[in-house]
């Protein structure tokens, strides 16, 4: 299990092909605004499957799965 903290910013970093062998899940937390900047980051560099949500008042968790891209 890994765990890292994330800040947004509105710079982007440009992804190419990302090595990935077989799938990956991982379990986000945070903020409405700051979720959904992360999650676009990871459709633009993964195949990403939405595996389930819990939503509360100031943030949201997602599950997703990741996978390498076709």
């Amino acid at each position: 299990m890994w765990t890292a903290e994330f800040e947004p910013t509105q710079e982007r970093i440009p992804t190419g092909s990302t090595p990935l062998e077989g799938s990956l899940t991982a379990t986000l937390q945070g903020g409405y605004v700051a979720l959904d900047q992360l999650c676009e980051a990871l459709r633009a560099a993964f195949a990403v499957h939405e595996r389930g949500t819990a939503s509360g008042d100031q943030e949201k968790e997602v599950d997703l799965q990741l996978r390498r891209k076709p």
